[in-house]
């Protein structure tokens, strides 16, 4: 199985077992002992495809080890604010060991490339249409799915039912990079550095971003974010939140959430770098699963 950002997963089964391949948009979470997954008596190999962030002419491997704050500053002195690349094909068929893909379409053109030399696999590739702590979450279910000796097909259509149960929504420290990279509207960029205005938005069908609140300075962010998963339908239950930079944000975050819902675990992760490019530094995305 595969996890590619955009959200798209990618899962193969064959006789050597299952292998899961995420790119760097992911906030990922190998399952540890904690888990309780750890111990199974399963094949599963993980590996990682890297996005690249360029400036200039300075290139970003999203990878461990990348200065994101470093990044972030070469990117609010560059006029251009820098570009993202997707992996390639190629890149993913050698993380997969001839399989698959990087975004979406990539990882289609790469799941066909994979069948025509080994038609016998199972391979699934899966849009997800977010980011950050959703490709995690997605991956334990599958993780649950394999424990639980379930079919590939079974699995597949447990993964999609999750993706369509699954809530996305951002708080963004910057706008300037979705602006520059043709997400949002120039005059809500125009605005939103004349007036200082903080945006909190969602993921909508398709993997765009909607603004729901937009207001003056981060001081309300906190309630505002609370607002907004009393709007989604949040009741409880499992909770992620990936920060760029801001981890004491996030902690603060997670406290507020479990105080309003007290039957709810937040785990707090950092963003990779894709995610801190697109939505700044102190920025959050929480995900969580209807």
């Amino acid at each position: 199985m595969h996890i590619v950002h955009g959200g798209v997963v990618e899962m193969k089964r064959n006789d050597h077992g299952w292998k899961l391949v995420s790119d760097s948009g992911c906030s990922l979470l190998v399952p540890d002992e904690s888990d309780g997954l750890a111990g199974i008596d399963i094949d599963i190999d993980y590996a990682e495809v890297p996005f690249v962030i360029s400036v200039d002419n300075t290139d970003y491997i999203d990878e461990p080890g990348i200065d994101i704050e470093k990044m972030l500053e070469h990117i609010a002195n560059c006029r251009s604010g820098g570009r993202t690349s997707c992996p390639s094909p190629h890149a993913w068929l050698e993380a997969w060991g001839a399989a698959l893909s990087g975004s979406y379409n990539s990882a289609i053109a790469a799941r066909h490339m994979a069948l025509e030399k080994y038609p016998d696999r199972n391979i699934a590739v899966i849009n997800t249409c977010g980011a950050g702590g959703l490709p995690e979450q997605l991956t334990n279910i599958i993780y649950e799915g394999i424990h639980e000796g379930d079919s590939f097909d079974a699995i597949v259509s447990a993964a999609d039912k999750a993706v369509k149960e699954t809530q996305v929504m951002f708080a963004l420290g910057s706008l300037d990079n979705l602006i520059k990279a043709g997400r949002l509207n120039k005059l809500v960029g125009y605005a939103a550095h004349r007036f200082n205005i903080s945006a909190i938005g969602v993921a909508s069908p398709g993997g765009r971003i909607e603004l729901r609140h937009k207001f003056r300075g981060m001081k309300k962010t906190y309630d505002k974010l609370i607002d907004t998963l009393r709007e989604t339908g949040f009741a409880g239950g499992e909770l992620v939140i990936s920060h760029c930079m801001n981890e004491e944000g996030a902690e603060k975050l997670g406290h507020l959430i479990k105080a309003e819902w007290l039957d709810t675990d937040v785990s707090v992760v950092p963003a990779s770098g894709l995610c801190s490019y697109y939505m700044g530094k102190d920025g959050l995305i929480i995900t969580y699963h209807e």
